[in-house]
């Protein structure tokens, strides 16, 4: 018999419970990719002004790095193609990463609201209900608004294809681990709401620092020497910037050192996202009304 993910097994090696677990995880994610796109299609002025949004984004980032380009062409390190593919892929990577960011607006919102335990009494672990409900909105997003994002950048802006084929794959799989990533300190930034009941303000400073530290606008390479090594240190130049810099072919280093030292990040919250969750279940307080 061959799996889902292309990989031949017998019958014989999955019991009942474990094939019956896997039907319901499978239906579990079916049904949130459902609910993203018949959400998405019911509000479609948002849908389109969002779209509209982004290709302005784009643009601008555009034009703004053909201008600084032609100012100096030569203080960025490399041609103007890859930087303006640089600027407008760190744009359209927003998209990618939007529903990830949520998750910790998604869970500050159940607990001011008091509506938490609504989450927690369906039967199912919290973190895989909210990586399906997120993985959901990813793929409506990436099918309805990336891909048209995708055709206006390379017809309209000179958008070029990844460097070559090595580039091409390591992308993929580095944007991945990035988005896992990104996930699980999206997850435990949410969870502090249930020790502080309200993230507002250590979340804005979180965020500012994700968009600073991540090379999403601007690349690590072109920092101070000693605040770029400080943000190498952090998990979010794994979440914009080595994707981004495989895909233009300016990554320093083997793709495969890159794609283990992201995976070694995602572990790493992985693991402290659970213990997390395992400890502020005991605090959670229900209010709102």
């Amino acid at each position: 018999m061959r799996d889902t993910y292309g990989f031949c097994f017998s019958r014989d090696l999955l019991g009942p419970t474990q094939r019956a677990g896997a039907r319901i995880e499978m239906n579990v994610m079916k049904a949130f990719i459902r609910r993203a796109f018949a959400t998405t299609f019911i509000y479609r002025l948002q849908f389109w002004l969002y779209i509209v949004g982004m290709f302005i984004m784009m643009y601008a980032t555009y034009s703004i790095w053909s201008i600084l380009y032609k100012q100096s062409p030569n203080a960025f390190g490399m041609d103007i193609e890859r930087m303006r593919t640089y600027g407008v892929l760190g744009v359209m990577l927003m998209i990618v990463m939007d529903s990830a960011e949520m998750t910790q607006w998604y869970i500050a919102e159940q607990v001011r609201q008091g509506t938490l335990e609504l989450d927690l009494l369906k039967p199912l672990d919290f973190m895989f209900h909210m990586f399906c409900s997120n993985a959901g909105a990813l793929i409506s997003e990436v099918t309805v608004v990336l891909l048209p994002c995708l055709v206006f950048a390379y017809l309209v802006l000179d958008f070029k294809p990844p460097a070559d084929a090595n580039a091409a794959l390591g992308f993929v799989g580095s944007l991945a681990l990035g988005y896992l990533i990104f996930f699980f300190a999206n997850f435990i930034v949410g969870l502090l709401s249930i020790v502080t009941l309200d993230i507002r303000s250590y979340a804005w400073a979180y965020n500012s620092l994700v968009r600073f530290t991540s090379g999403q606008i601007v690349p690590l390479w072109m920092f101070p020497a000693p605040l770029a090594a400080i943000m190498g240190a952090l998990p979010f130049q794994a979440v914009f910037f080595v994707p981004m810099s495989i895909y233009i072919g300016a990554h320093e280093g083997s793709i495969a050192g890159a794609l283990a030292f992201q995976a070694a990040w995602a572990v790493g919250l992985f693991a402290v996202a659970r213990l997390f969750w395992a400890r502020v279940q005991r605090r959670i307080t229900i209010q709102g009304g």
